[in-house]
Order: C-alpha cells, then structure tokens, then sequence
C-alpha cells in the first residue's frame, strides 16, 4: 500500500533519519573533553610552577644573609686597597723630614743675627733641578730637597754670613732671592733656599769593547809568512 502524504508543505514531517544531530552530540563532547583536558593540564603546570617559584623564593631568603656578608666583604676590601693605596703612596715618597732638619741645624752658624719666620720643605725632581741648574742655581750640585726660608737679619753681613755657611759646605746648596731693609730700625728681611745634596746618579758604565772603527775603514794587512826552509838547494854537479 502506498501512503501519500497530503499535508502542505510548510506542515510536513521530515522522515529522514536524526543521526546529524548524535554526530553533533559527539562533537561537542570530544570538544568539552579536550578543553577540560586542556585546562587540567595547564593547571598543573601553573602549579608546578608556582611550587618552583616557592623553592627559588626559599633559596633566595636562604641566600640573603650570605648576600649580605659578601657585600659587606666587598665594601671592606675596597676600603682596604684604598688604605693600601694611600701607604704604598706615603712608603714610595718618603722623605726623612727629621734627619733632613737635622742636618739643617747642625750647619746653622754660630754667630746669629738671624731670625727665621718660616721655612717649607719640599722635594725637587730631576726636572725642576734641571731647569735651575740652566739658569745657574745649583750648578754641579745633586739638590733633592729643597728648604725656602724668609727671616729678619741684623744686617746685611748676618744675611751674607748665614747663607755661607750652607753655600761652603758641600752638602748643600745655596739659591738667595732678595734682601731689603724695612722701616728706620735697620732690620733686614731676606729670601733664600738652601738645597740639601744628595747622592750623584751612579755613571753609566764604559763600554768594555772600546769604541768601534769606522764604517769602511780598511782592515789591518796581516804580516808577510817567513819562508819555509833554511835557504836555497843547489844541483850537485
């Protein structure tokens, strides 16, 4: 038997089979599965990495009072070489300021007259001993250090006098700047440095070899060889 269907259209029931809608079912639950895969998986790694994030926290705390001491050693080695710095500096530019001033007042003359008012010590490179030297101070003198005096004399003569006794004696050296007489009462003030010697650089060492000859000079001929045999053999006739 046939069946007709003689509704509209628009009013039909469709007969075809509903298995689109399972398919659909069935995908948008492997869909769900994996999200909530995914999700489970990226929750345990945020949690891995938070528990990993703890433990470094840890380790730094740990850390922290070991951190400390180390800046604390830094900061007292820098403060150290700086102490160290400035001693090597003071140890390579010592001067013996007491045995210097000591020599000084022994070779004061005795006469007096003189007043100093002050004096500054000071130690003269071989550059700026050098550069005196060519204007005539310190001639053929090895001055190391340096003593710059200003005084009131007597007189003229206590002036002449006080600077002789430094400029005869062969360990010092005498540079006078100027004298004047002040005011009515005939005093004198006076400027002056007094070089103290020290040792003369060693010389350098002659050459053991001698000077060499000239470029083409000839070279000595060698003596003429004696003859060998005591003369000259005749024929026996």
């Amino acid at each position: 038997m046939v069946e007709i269907n003689l509704l509209p259209q628009t009013e039909r029931r469709s007969t075809r089979p509903d298995g689109w809608k399972y398919g659909a079912a069935g995908v948008l639950g492997l869909s769900l599965l994996l999200i909530a895969l995914g999700e489970a998986r990226v929750g345990g790694r945020l949690a891995a990495l938070r528990d990993e994030e703890a433990q470094l926290q840890g380790e730094i705390a740990a850390l922290q009072g070991a951190k400390t001491e180390y800046d604390g050693l830094v900061a007292e080695q820098r403060t150290l070489e700086g102490v160290t710095a400035v001693a090597t500096q003071l140890r390579d530019g010592k001067t013996y300021w007491t045995n210097d001033l000591a020599a000084f007042s022994a070779q004061l003359p005795s006469g007096g007259g003189v007043a100093l008012t002050s004096m500054t010590v000071k130690t003269l490179d071989a550059a700026a001993l050098g550069g005196l030297q060519q204007t005539g101070v310190y001639a053929g003198k090895n001055v190391v250090r340096e003593f710059d005096l200003s005084g009131t004399a007597r007189s003229q003569q206590s002036v002449v006098n006080f600077l002789n006794a430094f400029e005869n004696s062969p360990g010092f050296a005498v540079n006078f700047r100027g004298v004047q007489r002040e005011g009515e009462e005939g005093r004198y003030t006076f400027a002056a440095s007094v070089g103290l010697v020290g040792e003369a650089p060693a010389a350098a060492p002659a050459d053991a070899a001698g000077t060499p000859a000239p470029e083409g000079t000839p070279a000595p001929e060698a003596p003429p060889a004696e003859p060998v045999g005591g003369g000259t053999g005749g024929n026996n006739g």
